[in-house]
């Protein structure tokens, strides 16, 4: 997750979807074969070590991988990406922020093609920052971060658990979102409508016992994450190995997500910059309830393991 302003290019993109036939018939039962009815294209993701969901990709013709960062409001390369892609950047006086509170300086830039799956982005505007972090960590390298900008111009909508990316070529469609919102209502899933702050991150209403909050969607964070006086001011309970800075795993009785409630949920407690707020819902619990992210309606989808109905999805 990065707070960073939107960046101003257009963008443009062309799918070419898995050929289908748009005749009415009967209703399908995966959520792949109703998308792709409704001319979606997809793109598989991967899921590498500490549960980060990325995409492979071709950026200008080369080679790469993007983390798929909904908590990021911009699509962001690394630095070091940056020089081996040739890109040009342009520097700004602006600085960009981590979770934790660090800040740097970032540069703008502009992708000519992004390739990821079927589906090309073309001229998309880009921030480029030091995010040699995200390979601190064993798996295949990254390059940056695909995020949630061009998500929500495209219609993007995301399968957590079945590891699917899915693009609109038309871009965002509320008559497909209300369709998708029927066809999941039917599956035993629950809507939770998301909104943007005023910092362009995309929050759901959330309660921790009883505490109304909100959470920023982020399947950029491998956890479920609360900051460290929203747990103590919540009556989170806390392990006893907490570090010295006070930081460690809490246990939540009861944490409601929209109508849907998580009983005896485990997220890290950690102290955080004040702009991410109460915390972030995190990979694991997106993965875990079958989340299903449509940033063009608007809404995040949940289905408890428990409450699965079956085949049907």
């Amino acid at each position: 997750m990065k707070k960073s302003p939107l960046g101003l290019a257009i963008a443009a993109i062309v799918c070419f979807p898995t050929l289908l036939s748009q005749a009415a018939g009967p209703a399908p039962a995966a959520l792949k074969t109703f998308l792709e009815r409704e001319g979606f294209g997809g793109s598989p993701l991967q899921r590498r070590f500490r549960n980060h969901l990325f995409a492979s990709t071709v950026i200008d013709g080369r080679r790469s991988a993007l983390l798929v960062d909904t908590g990021c409001p911009v699509t962001l390369i690394d630095r070091g990406s940056a020089r081996k892609l040739g890109l040009g950047v342009r520097e700004t006086k602006s600085f960009i922020g981590g979770v934790t509170g660090e800040a740097e300086r970032y540069g703008v830039s502009k992708l000519a093609s992004l390739a990821m799956g079927n589906c090309t982005f073309q001229n998309v505007p880009v921030e480029v920052a030091d995010e040699s972090q995200i390979n601190r960590i064993a798996g295949p390298h990254l390059d940056g971060l695909f995020g949630e900008h061009e998500m929500a111009k495209f219609g993007v909508i995301i399968d957590c658990t079945r590891q699917m990316l899915y693009v609109n070529p038309k871009g965002a469609s509320a008559s497909t979102s209300q369709k998708l919102a029927q066809f999941l209502a039917g599956r035993g899933f629950t809507r939770i409508p998301m909104h943007l702050n005023p910092r362009n991150h995309l929050e759901v209403d959330a309660a921790i016992n009883g505490h109304p909050t909100r959470l920023i969607v982020d399947t950029g964070s491998a956890m479920t994450l609360v900051s460290a006086p929203v747990a103590a001011s919540t009556g989170t309970s806390l392990s006893s190995q907490l570090s010295f800075r006070g930081e460690g795993i809490g246990y939540i009785k009861q944490l409601a997500l929209g109508n849907l409630v998580v009983n005896n949920a485990e997220v890290t407690v950690f102290n955080v910059a004040k702009f991410v707020g109460a915390g972030l819902l995190g990979e694991e619990y997106l993965s875990w309830n079958f989340g299903i992210i449509d940033l063009g309606g608007m809404n995040l989808f949940l289905r408890p393991p428990e409450s699965a109905p079956g085949k049907k999805r």
